[in-house]
């Protein structure tokens, strides 16, 4: 009964902050969730849940929110239960679509500082899988990724230029769940990057770069450290 009453309590109360809220509202807390990938509740919190720590019920109740693209009360859930250490679930996307090849002459762009320290000697060693598109020139705005630090803590904005069709590897991409406080819905795209035999790692943007399969343009520093590297190219 304790849990029925839960359950009733939260799904009223994610019907009222829908039914009830202003348009911009709406716009920003839920979206339409036209592909489900996961099969079910389980297999969503596999997501965020690897252990089997989470009850059924929560479980339940996430997918459900999920599916109807009711990020507010999601995150909400997150917070609340503590899940994920308070990260999106599903790496931060929904209408995901697996196993997309990443061909020549697309373009992406990513916000990270350094791996590992550096003191802005030399070019920096830039890691990370997840980038956003650059589709027709248009690049998504900081608000739509829904990174979960201020624009201004990044060190470094960078696009990535795909030069052949040769990389072994795929991608997965997604529409951006609202987090933290910001708006997302724009798109990002999970690369598949395989480990680096001699770090154990996932190869870096610049063992790529060196390798052949892309170019690395930083075009700003948003932190304001290295502004004398906009400009700097990784090939």
């Amino acid at each position: 009964m304790k849990h029925v009453f839960k359950y009733f309590f939260l799904a009223t109360m994610a019907f009222i902050s829908v039914a009830c809220g202003p348009d911009s509202y709406e716009e920003i807390n839920t979206s339409p969730v036209t592909i489900v990938y996961f099969k079910n509740a389980d297999d969503f919190a596999l997501t965020y849940d690897p252990k089997g720590t989470v009850d059924q019920y929560t479980r339940n109740l996430a997918f459900d929110l999920y599916k109807q693209g009711n990020w507010k009360e999601l995150e909400h859930l997150f917070k609340t239960y503590k899940l994920n250490g308070g990260w999106p679930p599903a790496n931060g996307g929904y209408n995901i679509v697996d196993d997309v090849p990443i061909v020549a002459g697309q373009k992406f762009d990513r916000y990270s500082g350094a791996v590992g320290a550096y003191n802005g000697t030399g070019v920096p060693t830039l890691g990370g899988s997840f980038t956003s598109p650059i589709i027709n020139g248009y690049v998504y705005t900081f608000t739509q990724r829904a990174l979960n630090q201020p624009e201004n803590t990044y060190d470094f904005y960078y696009e990535i230029d795909v030069l052949n069709n040769l990389l072994s590897f795929k991608s997965q991409t997604a529409d951006i769940i609202p987090w933290f406080g910001q708006a997302g819905n724009g798109k990002q795209t999970m690369w598949k990057i395989p480990l680096d035999v001699t770090t154990g790692y996932p190869k870096t943007w610049n063992k790529l770069a060196e390798e052949g399969y892309i170019k690395v343009t930083i075009k700003k520093s948003p932190s304001g450290k290295y502004n004398n590297l906009v400009g700097t190219v990784i090939q």
